[in-house]
């Protein structure tokens, strides 16, 4: 009889001692392979500590934590945020827990689409990224999407969608854009875009302005000395440049100078323009015409504006320009210049009404 409980005694310990070594389960009889606990429950879950850690490095409040640590913050100490946080080695780290909700949103801006770096090179690959805009994100998780090839003129870049999350509100989509473009910037590529049930299509073409946003450019010469028919772009730099349209003007004589408009593109441009002076009360309607790439546009109606003090008068120039069909922007563009002392000052602005 004692042999036979001391039998039993033994295989017991053996038994017990290779459950500590087992893997355990909890709920379940049958635990994952992969996991040495497995919890199983239809309507419970697991709570972990609860801490009021002090900082980001605490090591007080949980003394000497082991790298993977979990515990649930309180925010009630030091470190404000309240959450699931995991000690790395050095810090707590926080564990993002994203909304489960289905993504959506409330509206697309495409027409607010950015890109970056902000101009292509006809014949050269890009590599960059493409932006657009959303209103009315509900902080749901999306993957990401399939290559969409741009359209329109400047064919040969595909955009790509990369999986994220959405803001509380507002927010950006980001694309991948990669390819070999067609033309120069700011011949734009247009995409097609569909996202969670809204559709638009998001032209980006370099460098442009957002609506109400506006460039200025100042800059003096000499009042004498230069010869007739200087374009101003070839004495100074950093004029005003928007959709490939320059600002500039052409000197002629000491009295006079005549505003241009400079098609910088390797492409025509349809443009519209009405423009007035302040000093004559004179205006020019020009509307429909097409403007051959490097060519120039006559902006003043008599084409000659004063640089005389006394007479120095404001041009203003509303101009339309069609990007490609059915995609149009709206500048306002202005000159001022006069004679001050030795110098002809000059100045420009352009801003975007639409």
């Amino acid at each position: 009889m004692k042999k036979r409980i001391l039998f039993l005694f033994f295989f017991s310990l053996c038994l017990s001692t290779n459950l500590i070594y087992a893997q355990i389960g909890i709920g379940t009889e049958t635990p994952d392979h992969s996991s040495i606990l497995d919890i199983s429950s239809t309507n419970q879950g697991v709570l972990f500590p609860k801490v009021a850690l002090l900082s980001d490095k605490d090591q007080v409040t949980v003394a000497n934590p082991q790298e993977g640590l979990l515990v649930y913050n309180t925010g009630t100490g030091g470190l404000k945020y309240q959450g699931l946080v995991c000690w790395d080695g050095t810090s707590w780290k926080k564990i993002n827990l994203t909304a489960t909700a289905s993504p959506a949103i409330s509206n697309l801006q495409c027409e607010n689409a950015k890109m970056s770096p902000a101009l292509f090179k006809a014949g050269v690959p890009y590599n960059g990224t493409m932006t657009v805009p959303y209103s009315g994100g509900n902080g749901g998780s999306y993957l990401a999407g399939s290559p969409i090839i741009s359209n329109g003129y400047n064919t040969g870049l595909t955009a790509t969608l990369q999986a994220g999350t959405l803001q509380y509100g507002s927010g950006e989509l980001t694309f991948t854009l990669t390819g070999t473009p067609l033309y120069d910037s700011p011949v734009p590529a247009m995409f097609n875009i569909n996202f969670l049930g809204h559709s638009c299509s998001a032209a980006v073409s370099g460098v442009t302005l957002g609506v109400g946003l506006s460039l200025t450019f100042i800059t003096s010469i000499p009042a004498t000395g230069i010869a007739d028919k200087t374009l101003l772009s070839s004495l100074k730099t950093g004029l005003p440049v928007i959709d490939g349209l320059r600002m500039d003007l052409e000197y002629n004589t000491t009295t006079y100078y005549r505003p241009r408009i400079i098609n910088t593109n390797s492409t025509s441009q349809l443009i519209s323009l009405q423009s007035f002076a302040t000093q004559v009360n004179e205006y020019r309607s020009n509307l429909n015409q097409t403007v051959l790439a490097g060519a120039s546009m006559q902006v003043d109606n008599n084409d000659a504006v004063y640089w005389t003090t006394s007479a120095a008068e404001v041009i203003t120039a509303n101009v339309q320009v069609q990007i490609v069909s059915g995609v149009w922007r709206w500048y306002e563009m202005k000159w001022w210049a006069m004679q001050i002392g030795t110098e002809k000052v000059i100045f420009m602005s352009v801003i975007r009404k639409a």
